[in-house]
């Protein structure tokens, strides 16, 4: 129950108690938001459905408050709960859309319909699908015919064509925004990648100069030379490596907003649209840094032994099998 809540936005806690099957609250008046939610088919007998009450306090904090975090709200569910765990799950889900409704001081807070759809607009459209029928068989023998009698229990407020409606329109719209949630993944994998050999030239380039340093090459000249020393200028490796802290930030920066996104809204389309571009731009400045930085790599290499690039190349795999 309480990762329904937490789907729904609502960070409260819940206190539960069960009660009878056949419970009903006795004061109209006593701020429980009742809900019995089947509706019942059948060619046989009949069949209680599952119950639940949930408290909603006139000082319900506002949705998307501090105050809302930890609140508690109390639940009165039926003993049978537990036959059908997705009815009781797409039950509680109806209840706490109340909750969230009344959070919001929503017009339609007390409709049934509305509140039905918030759960199924809000993640739980397969639940609602996979539980608002349930069909049981009955079998029968007698001394001359058997006789099947089937029931079917009905949960929630709409009915085929409404709900065969919304769940269609909703996966309609999840399908093009999880399109772009794979766009903007897709774009992600690809810039780790060039972050990714953006570090290890970079160690080249750090090993390299630090080599160079300690045996100078008496045959640097021209245009070569006055390469290098641009490369111990003051702030040079530092420049590098800032750069390549801040992809690496933005790596982490996107990747947790990715793990988190479930929801999508004008505002959640709008940040991935701007992450999607924002990360091609820079692998465009990253492409053309790793060029320049390659070259870079290239005229150390006329200036230092086989023996020693043999060695950075071991020590990178072994940094690399480490990882």
């Amino acid at each position: 129950m309480k990762l329904i809540a937490l789907q729904l936005g609502l960070p409260i806690d819940i206190n539960i108690t069960n009660v009878p099957n056949n419970y009903r609250a006795q004061n109209g008046g006593n701020r429980f938001h009742s809900t019995y939610l089947a509706r019942v088919h059948q060619h046989g007998s009949g069949s209680e459905g599952i119950i639940a009450q949930v408290t909603i306090p006139g000082s319900l904090p506002f949705y998307g408050s501090s105050a809302l975090n930890g609140y508690p709200i109390n639940v009165k569910i039926s003993d049978n709960c537990t036959e059908h765990p997705v009815v009781f799950s797409m039950i509680m889900a109806h209840e706490l859309s109340h909750v969230l409704l009344y959070s919001l001081g929503h017009p339609k807070k007390e409709n049934e319909f509305y509140t039905d759809l918030t759960a199924i607009m809000l993640g739980f459209q397969n639940i609602f699908q996979n539980g608002r029928k349930i069909t049981s068989t009955e079998v029968e023998h007698g001394f001359i015919n058997t006789t099947t009698k089937t029931q079917t229990t009905n949960y929630g407020y709409l009915n085929d064509n409404q709900f065969d409606f919304a769940y269609s329109k909703i996966n309609l719209i999840l399908e093009r925004n999880r399109e772009r949630k794979k766009l903007l993944s897709d774009e992600l994998k690809i810039f780790k990648k060039l972050v990714a050999k953006y570090g290890k030239v970079f160690s080249k380039f750090k090993i390299f100069i630090e080599h160079l340093s300690n045996n100078p090459n008496e045959n640097i000249t021209g245009d070569d030379g006055k390469k290098l020393i641009t490369y111990f200028q003051l702030g040079y490796i530092d420049n590098l490596d800032s750069s390549r802290k801040g992809y690496s930030q933005k790596i982490e920066t996107i990747g947790k907003f990715l793990k988190v996104l479930s929801h999508y809204t004008e505002q959640i389309n709008k940040q991935v649209s701007n992450y999607i571009n924002e990360l091609k731009i820079d692998e465009e400045e990253l492409k053309n840094r790793l060029a320049h930085l390659k070259n870079d790599v290239k005229i150390f290499k006329k200036y230092i032994n086989l023996i020693f690039k043999i060695q950075v190349l071991f020590l990178l795999l072994f940094k690399r099998g480490k990882k």
